[in-house]
């Protein structure tokens, strides 16, 4: 019997022997389907963050866009030791320019200048400087808009006569950032090829321009480089040597890295494997 019978009228059905004991009865996992959250898709502007940063040259204090390290899932690095993160290219945020004076550096070294160079900087960049009026940050930094300010960093780091190492960093990163720019453009299939041509042509110029640099910076200074251990400057300088067929710069370097004791086991492994594909470039 329904005891319920006659509530149709109200719009319930009560089909089946009315227990009310039943909703008491705990229901089992798998009466309730759990509901699958669909995946996020994470975007870079997921890592970045708007920081203040006070100018050490103009004293003023001006927003940029830093990445959030604690977020960053490391990648292999590039043969020359470019790191590369999952969904950023950090690189492109390495760099602080200041929207006021212009003053621009590594971010690593831009509130690092004494003085004397802070009166270098300000008299011959900043009475040059034109600030772009309206302007704004973007949410997440362009190739373009990045070099950009990187250009800026190499034209304050010649101005200040900074070391030889810190003009090369910046060179590299500008080349860097090239590179991984035209990897870019060649998955578009209406890249324009005269942007292709542009690209290409300021990565060989920057790249060779951070190698000569640097090569004459481990000759000179005393390490660290630019913050780099000696080690790691040595072992990209000896890739980028195979990368200019000169081979045997390359092994000079390498062969003093294994020798050394304070080159780590780790070290003189990728060493050795450096050291067989030259053998095998040369043979070829």
């Amino acid at each position: 019997m329904n005891l319920l019978s006659g509530m149709e009228k109200f719009g319930f059905s009560m089909d089946g022997e009315l227990n009310i004991l039943a909703d008491d009865k705990p229901k089992k996992e798998s009466e309730a389907p759990k509901k699958v959250a669909p995946p996020v898709v994470k975007q870079e502007k997921d890592f970045i963050i708007d920081k203040k940063v006070r100018c050490p040259v103009c004293d003023k204090e001006f927003l940029i866009k830093a990445v959030l390290n604690t977020k960053l899932r490391r990648l292999e690095a590039d043969f020359d030791l470019r790191p590369n993160y999952e969904h950023v290219d950090k690189c492109k945020y390495d760099v602080v320019s200041c929207p006021n004076c212009g003053y621009s550096a590594l971010d690593t070294t831009f509130a690092k200048i004494d003085t004397a160079r802070v009166k270098l900087i300000r008299a011959e960049f900043c009475s040059s400087f034109k600030p772009q009026t309206g302007e704004v940050l973007p949410e997440t930094y362009s190739y373009e808009y990045s070099i950009e300010k990187f250009k800026l960093a190499l034209i304050c780091t010649m101005k200040k006569r900074a070391k030889m190492s810190e003009k090369a960093y910046v060179c590299l990163k500008i080349a860097w950032l090239r590179r991984a720019q035209l990897k870019e453009l060649e998955q578009k299939k209406d890249a324009d090829p005269k942007v292709i041509e542009m690209v290409q042509k300021e990565y060989d110029g920057f790249y060779l321009q951070a190698y000569e640099g640097f090569m004459k910076a481990v000759s000179q200074e005393t390490p660290p480089y630019c913050g780099m251990a000696s080690e790691a400057v040595e072992y990209m300088l000896a890739n980028m040597s195979v990368y200019y067929k000169k081979y045997d710069t390359a092994m000079k370097i390498i062969s003093k890295l294994i020798q050394s004791a304070s080159t780590s086991r780790k070290l003189k492994d990728k060493c050795i494997e450096l050291k067989d594909k030259i053998v095998a470039e040369k043979g070829e």
